[in-house]
């Protein structure tokens, strides 16, 4: 996991936290602002199950290898291998109804690095040793908008452990890669996996709020976030591969550590 985007958000949380409580009022508005950042400590769920196609003809796959037949091996396509989370962050308008009860809405954003990874081997009579087939995917950006609740348990201390959930929707970015394997006279680019979509997703959170002021205070959670299963891209080439046509992409939940600086007004 990383922590650097937590890091510094916790500095700069409690060097603004600290000027506002030297200067503000007591608030008298229900509502409050929290910007928050974080990182994923897990990911599960898969875009594609593993599959082994036999082809006659190789030609179907590569026009330099017509004539040949030979055997595609494709390994399953998990999320946590293909992408690799560099930050979230997300900024939330909150409203209390008494100290224990809190609503909100929360715009959330997630900047996703593609990896580059062996997704399998092809083998045929032209090799010695079945050479692999590596895949690059894209970078992707993922935005969420969501509606939920929080119920906070006091302490009689300044710090209050919550629980909450979440419901609204995702909007994803397609899933495309370029294909590669010494095999293989050309690249395969820009193999699309899934489509742009915006999908339902829901949230269930837990966690402790410490609130040295009534101004301002600093909320560390652990989430389960799950958004459900991405389109089909309905990409010929990759039913060619052995990937299709089923659509067999899985949902995908993932569990973020986040720090949130709220600032009540």
């Amino acid at each position: 996991m990383k922590f650097r985007s937590i890091q510094i958000l916790t500095v700069l949380s409690v060097a603004a936290g600290a000027a506002r409580v030297v200067a503000a009022a007591e608030p008298s508005s229900p509502w409050s602002l929290s910007i928050s950042g974080g990182d994923s400590i897990s990911e599960s769920g898969s875009l594609r199950t593993p599959a082994t196609t036999t082809f006659t003809d190789l030609g179907a796959l590569d026009p330099a290898l017509s004539g040949t037949s030979g055997t595609l091996r494709l390994d399953k396509l998990r999320y946590e291998d293909l992408f690799r989370r560099s930050f979230d962050t997300g900024l939330e308008l909150d409203y209390s109804f008494n100290p224990n009860l809190q609503s909100y809405g929360r715009f959330g954003y997630a900047s996703l690095d593609g990896r580059t990874r062996t997704i399998g081997a092809l083998d045929n009579a032209l090799l010695d040793t079945p050479a692999a087939v590596r895949a690059h995917f894209a970078n992707a950006d993922n935005m969420t908008f969501e509606f939920g609740s929080r119920y906070f348990w006091t302490t009689g201390t300044d710090w209050r452990p919550f629980a909450g959930f979440a419901l609204g929707s995702t909007h994803l970015d397609s899933m495309h890669a370029t294909v590669t394997s010494t095999a293989l006279a050309s690249d395969l680019t820009n193999l699309r996996f899934t489509r742009t979509a915006t999908i339902f997703s829901q949230s269930l959170e837990t966690g402790v709020e410490y609130t040295p002021s009534s101004a301002f205070g600093v909320r560390l959670s652990v989430d389960a976030d799950h958004v459900g299963k991405p389109p089909n891209a309905d990409d010929a080439r990759l039913t060619g591969l052995g990937f299709g046509p089923n659509d067999d992409a899985h949902s995908l939940w993932s569990f973020p550590v986040s720090i949130a600086a709220n600032y009540r007004f």
